[in-house]
C-alpha cells in the first residue's frame, strides 16, 4: 500500500486552501494551517511533510516569519517551500528565495502551472533525499570497514605482545571517555568533530610499531636490560614510520592522527619522555590522551612481567607521578570520571 505524501497548505483563506487541494488532487494527504504559528506547529509535529505551500500575507505570523523559523530549526534544508502571493513585486520574490523558498507562485492561479511546479518540487526533493541516504549508507559502510581493519591490525599487535585484545578495547574506551569529558569542561583544545571520532579509533594503533620488535624482547617475562629497553623504545618511531610510509598518508586524517599517537604516546609533560623529548602542549592532545589511557590500563591489567593493580592503587600511582608526568588538566579529568570509567571498563571485560 502506498502511503500518501503530506502537503502542508498554510493560507488564511479557506477558499484558497480548498482550491489548492482541488488543483493537486486526491493523491496527497493535506494538512491545513490558517496562520504561520499553526504552520510551524504542524511542521514540528509532522517531520515527513513533502511540500509546504505558504501564503505570504497571513495573520499572527506571516509567510516570511515561517521561513525564518524553518531556517532557525533547519527544516528548510529538507522540506521544500513554494511561496504563494497575489503580490508579485521583485522585493517579495527576492526575499522568498533568500529565505530558502524553492519556488514562487502568483495568484490568481494557473492550475496546470501550480500542479506541475508542486509535483516537480516533490519529486526533486525525494530524489535528493534518496541520494543523501545512499551517500550516508556508503559512508557508514566505509566507517565500519575502517573500524574492522583497525581492529584486526591492533589485535595482531596484541597477539604478538602476548596481551589480550581487551587492552585495545580499554584504551579506546578510556581515550573516548577522557576526550568527551575534557571537551565538556574546557575549550583549551580545538578538536574538530572529525577528530573526536578519529582519536579513539586511532588509539587502537598506538603500539603498531611493536610488530617490528623481536619476540624475545617483547615477551620477556623478567625485567628488561637497559639495552633491551632501548630496543623496546624504538617501537614509537617504527610505528610512526610504518604509518607515514603508507601511500595515501597525506590524504587520510585517520593515518595522520594515528601517526601522532604512535610517535608521541610515550612523551611526558615534563619533557623527559621519548622519542623527541617534547614538553607540555608540544605533545599533540591526541597522544596525551592515549598516553594516560595506556598507563592506566597497563597498571590495572596483568602482563607477562607484572600482576594487575586495583583501580584505586593505579589512580594513586598516576596522581603521585610514579608512572610519568601528565597534563594536570587531563589528570583532573581522569579523577573526575574515575567512577564512571571503572564501571564502563568492568562492563567490557
Amino acid at each position: 500500500m502506498n502511503v500518501k505524501q503530506k502537503i502542508l497548505i498554510a493560507d488564511d483563506s479557506e477558499i484558497n486552501r480548498a482550491l489548492l487541494m482541488e488543483i493537486l488532487g486526491d493523491g496527497y494527504e493535506y494538512l491545513e494551517a490558517e496562520n504561520g504559528v499553526r504552520a510551524v506547529e504542524l511542521l514540528r509535529e509532522h517531520t515527513d511533510i513533502a511540500l509546504v505551500l505558504l501564503d505570504i500575507n497571513m495573520p499572527v505570523m506571516d509567510g516570511f516569519e515561517v521561513l525564518k523559523a524553518m531556517n532557525a530549526n533547519h527544516t528548510i534544508e529538507d522540506t521544500p517551500v513554494i511561496m504563494i502571493s497575489s503580490e508579485d513585486s521583485d522585493a517579495a520574490i527576492r526575499r522568498s528565495y533568500e529565505l530558502g523558498a524553492s519556488d514562487y507562485v502568483n495568484r490568481p492561479f494557473d492550475a496546470r502551472i501550480v500542479y506541475r511546479r508542486a509535483t516537480n518540487t516533490i519529486k526533486l526533493y525525494a530524489k535528493q533525499r534518496r541520494l543523501v541516504q545512499m551517500v550516508s549508507d556508503q559512508i557508514r559502510a566505509r566507517e565500519n570497514n575502517t573500524d574492522m581493519l583497525v581492529g584486526v591490525l591492533s589485535h595482531i599487535v596484541e597477539f604478538r605482545n602476548g596481551e589480550s585484545g581487551l587492552h585495545v578495547r580499554h584504551i579506546r574506551i578510556i581515550t573516548e571517555t577522557l576526550l568527551h569529558y575534557l571537551l565538556e569542561v574546557s575549550d583549551k583544545y580545538s578538536i574538530s568533530a572529525e577528530q573526536q571520532d578519529l582519536i579513539p579509533l586511532a588509539s587502537a594503533l598506538h603500539d603498531i610499531g611493536k610488530i617490528g620488535i623481536a619476540d624475545k624482547i617483547l615477551n620477556k617475562p623478567g625485567k628488561l636490560t637497559p639495552e633491551e629497553f632501548e630496543v623496546i623504545k624504538t617501537h614509537s618511531l617504527l610505528g610512526a614510520e610504518m604509518l607515514q610510509n603508507l601511500d595515501n598518508f597525506g590524504e587520510q586524517p585517520l593515518l595522520q592522527t594515528a601517526y601522532e599517537i604512535a610517535r608521541w604516546h610515550h612523551e611526558r609533560w615534563d619533557g623527559h619522555g621519548y622519542p623527541d623529548g617534547l614538553k607540555g602542549d608540544e605533545i599533540p592532545i591526541s597522544a596525551q590522551l592515549v598516553s594516560l589511557a595506556d598507563v592506566y590500563d597497563a597498571l590495572t591489567s596483568e602482563r607477562c612481567y607484572k600482576k594487575s593493580f586495583s583501580h584505586e592503587k593505579a589512580m594513586q600511582m598516576i596522581l603521585n607521578g610514579e608512572c610519568g608526568a601528565f597534563n594536570p588538566l587531563l589528570l583532573q579529568c581522569l579523577t573526575d570520571i574515575q567512577a564512571d570509567l571503572k564501571e564502563e571498563l568492568q562492563q567490557h571485560n
